[in-house]
């Protein structure tokens, strides 16, 4: 009777680790799925808060050539050419952020994140819209109020909009 007894205390604890082993690798897959996720999410977040303030910049450094009369400087067609770039860098990858957006932050409750960004990224449309209108002459203070006034508009949603997605 006791090497039996012996025999089914081994099997218990033979048992019980390999139970432990089989939840345990599941517990650490879940646990390595988050932490990438987490990484991912922090990836993500920098490569489209950078690639939205690139655009706000040289965007905000184009007004401020443009407010203060000095479109004649030679580094105002460089920052025309920074502006398309910057700008065509957030709209080919529009539908990749959007799919960030969703992924990393957006809850199945709760759509704001995504309307936050759809915003930023319209009102980044709009400036550019501005932009390209002082390759037309004339009107050269009227225009430039009116880039003034959508760069305010742009600078408060992508505000918003990076705020909400960091949070």
């Amino acid at each position: 009777m006791n090497v039996i007894a012996e025999h089914l205390e081994t099997w218990l604890i033979v048992s019980l680790v390999g139970i432990l082993t089989v939840f345990s690798d599941t517990i650490i897959a879940r646990v390595r799925f988050a932490l990438n996720r987490a990484d991912l999410r922090s990836k993500y977040f920098e490569e489209l808060a950078l690639d939205l303030s690139t655009f706000v910049f040289y965007s905000d450094l184009f007004h401020l050539r443009h407010f203060r009369h000095e479109s004649h400087f030679r580094d105002v067609k460089a920052i025309g050419d920074d502006v398309n770039q910057s700008f065509t860098t957030l709209k080919t990858k529009e539908y990749v952020y959007r799919s960030w957006v969703r992924r990393y932050w957006a809850t199945s409750r709760s759509s704001e994140k995504v309307k936050r960004f759809e915003s930023a990224m319209l009102s980044a449309t709009t400036v550019y819209e501005a932009i390209i209108e002082f390759n037309k002459k004339g009107e050269e203070q009227q225009k430039t109020e009116a880039l003034g006034k959508c760069l305010a508009d742009l600078k408060t949603k992508v505000d918003q909009c990076l705020s909400d997605l960091d949070a």
